[in-house]
């Protein structure tokens, strides 16, 4: 029983950590942040946080493991979909821009790993990520729903940087548009705007057809 107890308590430890590694990194990124400040965060001792995560680069790669992991759940209907339509894709960017909306923290971490996050981590995220959103934009390509004269992965940039764009850089592109005399549009103005840029046009024809 008393083992039992250890153990539920160092797994509370443990995800006590988490948690508190998460504010913090979202607030000051991978080298701004000090495991004190995680531990106090935590109420645990700096030696637990090495127990479970033996160092910084350990605890910000478990903090992305978590929040990819949550990523990769949020969107998984989008990108497992088995038939596409013409708002498989839309629909895909919709839910990309929701997930980072509902998720602020997430969202500053991905931003502080562009900035100063260990390349190791950032590489294993990317590959991660990519291999599962990658093929349903070769799919949309292969249905004639995408344009193909570009390679899928960087249709997918496009699309996404648009969308990051969109949500951290706000002030900067509501100028942008304001000075051009129009108005700021909303989401679902904005993500028909991506599309006319990455679909195909009506006399395109498919390379292939859906796998």
């Amino acid at each position: 029983m008393k083992e039992a107890r250890s153990a539920i308590a160092l797994q509370a430890g443990r995800e006590a950590i988490l948690a508190a590694a998460r504010i913090e990194f979202a607030k000051s990124g991978f080298h701004g942040t000090k495991m004190r400040d995680i531990a106090q965060r935590a109420g645990v001792s700096q030696g637990l946080l090495h127990h479970h995560f033996q160092g910084k680069e350990g605890l910000w790669s478990a903090v992305g493991e978590q929040a990819s992991a949550e990523f990769l759940t949020y969107v998984s209907n989008v990108v497992g979909q088995e038939t596409l339509d013409a708002d498989s894709v839309p629909s895909a960017i919709r839910t990309y821009l929701r997930y980072w909306r509902e998720h602020p923290d997430a969202f500053r971490i991905n931003l502080w790993r562009l900035l100063d996050g260990p390349t190791d981590e950032r590489k294993s995220r990317s590959l991660s990520l990519n291999e599962r959103a990658v093929p349903l934009i070769k799919r949309a390509q292969h249905s004639g729903l995408l344009r193909a004269d570009m390679p899928a992965g960087l249709v997918l940039c496009v699309a996404g940087s648009l969308v990051q764009f969109w949500l951290h850089s706000r002030i900067e592109m509501q100028d942008a548009i304001e000075i051009g005399g129009e108005k700021m549009p909303d989401d679902e103005t904005f993500i028909r705007h991506i599309m006319q840029l990455i679909q195909s046009s009506p006399a395109s024809e498919p390379s292939g057809k859906d796998g």
